[in-house]
């Protein structure tokens, strides 16, 4: 999970560093060819598996969406989720207005080289798992909807400042990887049956909440500045926070 949050961080580096030396066709050009090298190396790395259950592809969406129902804990993490990576999706897609104006007025280089800090975020990714042994999954995930809402807090005024900017980057994708991992460790012990089809509800739920952020965010940004996108967000892990408080369960990994 750390290569995921580093891989989508990093991503922006290689891009904005090759739309600088080239321009912004290459970037899809190349992620294109290094789709099709993935393929085929995932083709003849991968060992073969058989499926285990019989069911037709149709049934099986169907209980995925069973699932759902069934399973309280995984529509409150997939909700917790969301909301939090609508929070890092709506900070990336719209800090690099940010670093392009006043007084920075940086480069597709600069904007790709401040990615690199928040790929520091990533390697929470094993003490969060920690927390969640200990049975810390609860608390720590109160915690960490606490720290987004403080990072965009030294974001918010710390507009001007890169250090401050740098600060509120780095404890946001902290706060977003602890959950991601948190949230992991309590769905996967709903039904070891069907892990797969859990992680697809959780997965397509928090990326559609980082669709939903990037749009919006881009909207506040564009409507009221910096301002207005920095109280859309940190007005989303405390939405998250606020739903946390009226989880009545006993269970310690929730």
């Amino acid at each position: 999970m750390s290569g995921l949050l580093a891989g989508i961080l990093l991503s922006r580096t290689l891009g904005s560093l090759l739309a600088e030396a080239t321009g912004w066709r290459v970037v899809y050009l190349t992620s294109a060819v290094l789709m099709a090298v993935l393929a085929l190396t995932l083709r003849s790395a991968l060992p073969r598996r058989t499926p285990t259950s019989e069911d037709s592809y149709g049934a099986l969406l169907r209980s995925t969406f069973r699932l759902v129902r069934t399973h309280a804990v995984l529509r409150r993490r997939s909700l917790y989720q969301a909301a939090m990576f609508a929070v890092f999706s709506a900070f990336w897609t719209t800090i690099s207005y940010v670093l392009t104006a006043a007084p920075y007025h940086y480069s597709q280089l600069g904007i790709g080289l401040f990615a690199l800090v928040g790929a520091a975020g990533a390697s929470v990714a094993p003490l969060a798992g920690r927390w969640a042994d200990r049975g810390l999954g609860r608390p720590m995930t109160a915690a960490a909807f606490l720290l987004a809402a403080v990072a965009l807090a030294v974001a918010g005024f710390g507009q001007h400042s890169i250090i401050a900017l740098t600060a509120a980057a780095v404890l946001l994708d902290l706060a977003v990887q602890s959950t991601l991992i948190l949230g992991q460790h309590a769905i996967y012990q709903l039904d070891a049956t069907a892990r797969a089809r859990i992680n697809s509800i959780f997965i397509a739920t928090f990326f559609l909440g980082g669709a939903f952020g990037s749009q919006v965010g881009s909207i506040a940004y564009h409507w009221g500045g910096w301002t207005a996108l920095v109280v859309f967000a940190a007005a989303l892990p405390v939405l998250a926070l606020l739903l946390w408080t009226t989880d009545r369960t006993a269970k310690k990994t929730v």
